[in-house]
């Protein structure tokens, strides 16, 4: 099967969407609830398109993945002892469709979002994953992300993990 990485559109959204439901649902299951019912919203995969910032990978003219790549940085990230205080490109709402998971699908995407910022000349990249969220942190490590630091965020109990990678 031939699989392709492209931007983004409206009318990828349903499909998005779809994977979010079932990932939070299996979120549910491993009693980590980073994602829920309330976020992510359609509305942030909009706001992503409209933004030129979401990339879908597809398989068959299906959209089983996707992610988002842009500069934007939570204000929670000043205080984080980054490797690197230049500019620096984050990856948020990383999401592969349940049936393509243990493919290396979310491997792909990181791999794209890396390439992005190369291209645009910031070889450097920041992420962030709730600190329950143990299958997040093991892809990041495997992608050889560094844990650099701890945060408070959207008012969760437990803190979010902070990661970088230089490029």
């Amino acid at each position: 099967m031939i699989k392709m990485i492209r931007k983004g559109q409206i009318e990828d959204i349903p499909a998005i969407m779809k994977m979010v439901q079932d990932t939070v649902e299996i979120m549910k299951e491993e009693n980590n609830d980073q994602w829920s019912d309330v976020y992510p919203t359609a509305s942030n995969f909009e706001m992503d398109v409209e933004n030129g910032s979401l990339y879908v990978l597809e398989e068959a003219g299906e959209v089983i993945g996707s992610i988002t790549v842009d500069q934007n940085q939570p204000s929670e990230y000043e205080p984080i002892p980054w490797r690197k205080a230049d500019n620096a490109f984050v990856f948020h709402r990383l999401v592969v469709s349940p049936r393509s998971r243990g493919k290396g699908e979310a491997t792909k995407l990181i791999k794209y979002a890396e390439q992005y910022a190369i291209d645009n000349e910031v070889p450097y990249m920041r992420i962030d994953t709730y600190s329950l969220n143990k299958k997040a942190q093991k892809l990041f490590e495997k992608n050889g992300y560094k844990k650099v630091g701890e945060m408070p965020y959207h008012g969760k109990t437990h803190p979010f993990f902070c990661y970088d990678k230089l490029l």
